[in-house]
């Protein structure tokens, strides 16, 4: 069946008569536009904030909006400062601003565009050039910058991983960030600590042989006296000589004998002695150690280092230091200043700054090929304490990204709550009103019934009964709720519109003509309360929105989805009620949002019913 062109023509001078009257209303575009700005911010938020509203942290915690550093009491507030936009180096450092020194003539630097910890990205490589002499090299590696802001930071992140294929137990790497005040009051900071902490075994662990630990005696004694050097003879020729190192006490003289005693042992892996090993003398020579014995040096194991989970750096493969945050204990123990953060300590006052990487290199034998030292991922991330247009929560996440994630949230449960509540309230209306008699009695009672059940605890309790039953789909439990408890009032208002219009003249003819309740009422009664439903339905979503807040404010929100009301939520379970740009914003909201549909609601109520528009 085709329907006439007349009746589209027709159909489309009404709609466009339906909207010019519309429009005429002042508060009908007011509303529209709220309502627009909203919902564009709710389905284009991936596209207006590249922020998690939950995870990513943008800023300090608390930090206010960046435009409060306009009045006097934001005087003190400061922005972000990143060394590098993201992690790694995918282009030469030097061009940036990254600078080498050393003042050892065998050590170079140069980008190595293919080797990096990052895909795609490439490292700066510090080369130790042939045939280097023994002993230890030392490089700096760092980058200057200005902070500029009258007060401090909120925070500071530090990132570094080294790469050193040519270490061993012998050829050791070690590596120290630091952060220095170039003028004015110098200072320096290390934000990394190198210590080895030597620890004593434990007690009955298995003593192992290696014919390369020897001493250098002082006197003519045949054995090994506490205090005298113990060599690690690493070409095992009984003669101190270049490869040769200390495990304990000094280094004699090149070209002194060794001696060997079958009582200087090692705790660890057998198959020869590693650097991290304890070396131990086995007073009663039993092969285990026990009381008794003597410790000549602990296990060189960085138990207590506090930067790096193993140290010396003595294994191939990128490794970083576990901790380099200032809101971390760690740091703060290492600037040594617990309680203290260590960003508010370091940068207490406008200044040139330099971070950077001391990085020593240790080689006890000169060798024929090249030892390198590949640095990536070297960044200082600061975090004011002042950001974007609205500042951040507790943790530093972004309260504008927040809103406008928790705009969708809000808007949908809203909306769709409403429908649900309308639709039943139509179906139940129309069928008392039309049906009438003994269903009329029953739909009603049962109405009279819910209307009379206090709203809101009834929420709560069945949000709290459905909620453990949905699970992480709370949302969903939430619309099901506030939707199935709010159509009681339009039924009431649809069953008293079908009780008058069942008695007119057009259904009494529509009855004549044989047709049944069905067609009646779709085609006869339906069209005439469209106006109703459509003002019903702008102003029943404010009250499905204020539903969801209230019970999100209440904790029985989806905590897996951000909305207006879990923001408030969370201002009330943090303590937080003082941080005026995280509460306004979802309050305003709320309200924006709701004043809008009572507006449109308003606004098509004078459009359906010519009595209010001469009224008014």
């Amino acid at each position: 069946m085709t329907i006439p062109v007349t009746d589209w023509r027709f159909a489309l001078q009404r709609l466009g008569s339906f909207f010019r009257t519309l429009f005429g209303s002042r508060m009908a575009i007011v509303g529209l536009i709220i309502l627009i700005v909203y919902s564009f911010l709710a389905i284009g938020a991936p596209a207006i904030t590249p922020y998690n509203p939950e995870t990513s942290i943008v800023a300090g915690a608390y930090a206010p909006p960046s435009w409060y550093r306009s009045f006097s009491e934001g005087s003190r507030l400061s922005l972000n400062l990143f060394l590098q936009s993201q992690p790694g180096f995918f282009s030469d450092p030097a061009q940036s601003g990254w600078t080498f020194n050393s003042a050892d003539s065998h050590l170079a630097a140069a980008y190595d565009p293919s080797f990096s910890l990052v895909r795609g990205g490439g490292s700066e490589r510090i080369t130790l050039a042939p045939n280097s002499a023994p002993g230890n090299y030392t490089a700096y590696f760092k980058y200057a910058f200005d902070w500029s802001y009258n007060g401090p930071p909120a925070r500071l992140i530090a990132s570094f991983a080294l790469n050193a294929p040519g270490a061993t137990p012998q050829v050791r790497v070690a590596s120290t960030l630091f952060i220095e005040r170039n003028s004015g009051a110098y200072a320096k900071w290390n934000l990394t600590d190198t210590s080895v902490t030597n620890v004593s075994p434990d007690l009955g662990s298995t003593l192992n042989k290696d014919t390369r630990i020897r001493y250098a005696p002082t006197g003519t004694n045949t054995t090994w006296v506490p205090g005298e050097p113990v060599i690690f003879d690493s070409n095992n020729n009984t003669i101190y000589d270049t490869g040769d190192s200390a495990i304990a006490g000094s280094l004699p003289q090149k070209g002194t004998m060794l001696s060997t005693n079958p009582n200087l042992l090692y705790v660890g892996l057998p198959g020869g002695l590693l650097a991290t090993d304890a070396v131990v003398y086995d007073t009663n020579g039993n092969g285990v150690y026990d009381a008794g014995d003597i410790v000549v040096v602990g296990e060189n194991t960085g138990a207590n280092n506090l930067s790096w989970v193993s140290y010396p750096l003595t294994l191939s493969g990128w490794q970083s230091p576990r901790s380099l945050d200032s809101n971390s204990q760690t740091l703060q123990q290492i600037v040594q200043k617990p309680g203290l953060n260590p960003a508010q300590l370091i940068f207490s006052s406008k200044d040139q700054y330099t971070f950077g990487v001391k990085i020593n290199i240790s080689i006890p034998i000169s060798s024929a090929t090249p030892f390198n030292v590949y640095l990536d991922n070297l960044n200082l991330k600061i975090y004011g304490t002042s950001w974007g247009l609205l500042g951040t929560d507790y943790q530093g996440a972004d309260i504008w990204s927040q809103l406008i994630y928790g705009a969708r949230i809000s808007l949908f449960v809203g909306l769709l709550s409403a429908f649900i509540g309308i639709a039943l309230g139509l179906v139940v209306g129309l069928v008392a009103g039309y049906l009438g008699k003994v269903v009329d009695e029953v739909l009603m009672r049962f109405t009279d019934m819910l209307l009379v059940i206090p709203g809101l605890p009834l929420l709560i309790v069945l949000v709290s009964v459905l909620g453990s039953t949905f699970g992480s789909g709370r949302t969903l439990a939430l619309v099901l709720v506030i939707g199935f408890l709010g159509w009681m009032g339009f039924a009431r208002v649809v069953r008293s519109q079908v009780l008058t219009l069942k008695e007119r003249p057009f259904v009494e003819a529509a009855k004549a003509a044989g047709a049944g309740s069905g067609h009646i009422t779709i085609r006869h009664i339906l069209p005439n309360i469209v106006g109703l439903i459509y003002v019903n339905l702008a102003l029943a979503v404010p009250g499905a929105i204020l539903s969801e807040a209230a019970l999100s404010f209440l904790g029985l929100g989806d905590v897996s989805v951000l909305s207006w009301g879990r923001m408030l939520n969370l201002v009330e379970t943090t303590g937080s009620q003082k941080i005026w740009w995280w509460v306004i914003p979802p309050g305003i909201s709320i309200a924006l949002v709701s004043v809008a549909f009572v507006m449109i609601g308003f606004s098509l109520d004078t459009l359906f019913n010519p009595r209010l528009r001469q009224r008014r």
